[in-house]
């Protein structure tokens, strides 16, 4: 089957070149584009099964910002492959890059010869894991993981072993096989631990398995490596946030430079700014960051977007009569990053941000009517943050069933973003969107039955995740924080995210308890006493 790769390069003569030297490699179908907008629109109509992508695309985003927000958009398919092309020599974009985990990364300039052996590699590395690529696709991951076994039992090509390795760990931790993808970035990391994508991999897997001490030592190792130095800070920077260690959120941000800020970052310290009542500095840092990219469209509309909603935010926290100046600065913010615009996404955007500010306003007649176009109902590819502002509108138009639908859809998406401060951020935005609408406790019951259940069969890394999230949700419900803690006992694990042992045993003495669960909050601490 003929394969389909597209060539993003903003620079004519570069692309042109570049599409002559692949299409005399391999039998590819191949298409150009200039731009990462032009590679959207191309992505409605089709897919493809490898993405050569130049880094720096004029004054627009990174072609890594692309993929990543591409990829969270369900825009590219789990089996693309991907090459990136450089000139940058830097560590910081190398680092980058790297985060990504591309394929193949090429530095320019580069020989055609060098060209032609990596995506020669690279098709025969795709066509060695075909059916595990197609089940990957298919979501069917317990039958890909089973593939991969097989072929390694089987014996794999020497040349293929390092792809294999990294493929199977990938697939373990999207199928919440934590511990068995720590081994493989371990054992990796003993032979050489200079491998970048082993280290932060095996950094993801400690942070899902809650193991953030752990965590927190990986990355301090980091921040002295040119090729991880911002993502390690901005990770730190992540895991202070979610413990409510604002200023350390702004001491880590601090040490990234304001220019090199990523559009999540920056949106992460003035959250943390926020949360210590610092809303001048906090609005201070959206303006200058959008000031920054006036020039670059794209990222310029990006920042305006956020700066709006942090105003309408404002706004909700604001008594009805002081909100007249919050909204007014949220609506013309949303007028400018709106307008002419042609892609859905944003549209459907603009007009969510639109209609939460005439709810925030009090007019629900004009909130209904920006929901009337077509495209306002197709969530498929929205992301987890306008999902939380559409369920708060969808919640005050009377639709709570929808609004809880749009609240759990988010939570589901975000499961899938890779940024981490990204994902912290949404995490809070669902779950305050979640506590203002009162539908948190109704989603931690249905996550604490999830985790009962993995519980019951053994499965006791998963359960663990669960209990927290609905011990979070719920902060007052003892039974999920119980839970949480005979599940940490059972695992013989000391430390999970925020929680030691002895902390939540604090946590749980101080909450109203009934009879039955102070009966067993004291069986539980006897547990732990005769462990310690």
């Amino acid at each position: 089957m003929e394969l389909r790769a597209a060539i993003i390069e903003d620079n004519a003569t570069a692309r042109t070149a570049l599409r002559g030297h692949v299409m005399s490699i391999a039998n590819l179908s191949v298409s150009s584009y200039t731009s990462g907008v032009e590679l959207k629109a191309a992505l409605r109509k089709q897919n493809f099964e490898l993405i050569i992508m130049d880094y720096h695309l004029g004054e627009g985003k990174t072609g890594v910002e692309w993929l990543q927000s591409l990829k969270e958009a369900g825009y590219i398919k789990p089996s693309t492959g991907v090459i990136f092309l450089t000139s940058d020599r830097s560590g910081q974009v190398i680092g980058r890059i790297m985060d990504l985990q591309p394929d193949i990364l090429l530095i320019k300039p580069y020989t055609i010869a060098s060209l032609s052996r990596q995506i020669k590699h690279y098709l025969h590395y795709r066509d060695f894991v075909k059916n595990v690529l197609q089940a990957l696709d298919n979501k069917q991951l317990e039958r890909a993981i089973g593939v991969i076994r097989s072929k390694i039992k089987e014996g794999i090509p020497p040349r293929l072993v390092s792809d294999i390795r990294k493929l199977y760990a990938r697939l373990l931790y999207e199928n919440g096989e934590i511990q068995r993808a720590l081994s493989i970035y371990d054992d990796i990391l003993s032979r050489s631990d200079k491998v970048l994508w082993a280290q932060w991999g095996k950094i993801r897997c400690q942070y899902s398995a809650g193991q953030w001490p752990e965590c927190k030592e990986q990355l301090s190792s980091m921040v002295n490596s040119s090729l991880a130095r911002d993502e390690a800070f901005e990770w730190l920077a992540s895991l202070s946030f979610e413990q409510h260690s604002y200023e350390d959120v702004e001491k880590y941000l601090e040490q990234i430079k304001f220019s090199e800020l990523s559009l999540p970052a920056a949106k992460l310290k003035s959250l943390a700014f926020q949360k210590q009542d610092k809303v001048v500095e906090a609005i201070d840092l959206l303006q200058k960051k959008r000031a920054l990219h006036r020039s670059a469209k794209d990222r310029f509309n990006d920042f305006t977007f956020e700066l709006a909603e942090f105003y309408l935010l404002l706004a909700e926290d604001s008594p009805q009569s002081n909100r007249e100046e919050s909204l007014s600065q949220a609506r013309k913010l949303v007028g400018i990053a709106g307008r002419n615009q042609s892609d859905s996404q944003v549209l459907q955007k603009r007009d969510y941000l639109l209609a939460f500010s005439s709810v925030l306003d009090d007019d629900l007649e004009k909130a209904a009517h920006f929901l009337d176009a077509d495209y306002m109902e197709n969530h498929l590819r929205t992301e987890p943050a306008t999902l939380v502002i559409a369920a708060k509108v969808h919640h005050s138009l009377g639709d709570e069933r929808k609004a809880g639908e749009l609240l759990l859809m988010a939570k589901q998406k975000n499961g899938d973003v890779q940024g981490i401060s990204e994902q912290v951020m949404n995490d809070e935005s669902i779950f305050s969107g979640g506590e203002r609408l009162g539908l948190n406790h109704e989603h931690a019951i249905a996550i604490n039955d999830t985790g009962t259940q993995l519980f019951i069969e053994g499965l006791f890394s998963q359960a663990m995740k669960h209990f927290y999230d609905a011990f979070q949700l719920s902060p007052e419900t003892a039974a999920f924080g119980l839970n949480l803690l005979q599940c940490m006992i059972e695992a013989d694990t000391a430390v999970y995210r925020r929680y030691g042992i002895h902390k939540l045993l604090d946590t749980l003495s101080e909450l109203p308890l009934s009879e039955t669960n102070r009966g067993r909050l004291e069986q539980l601490t006897l547990l732990v006493q005769e462990n310690s």
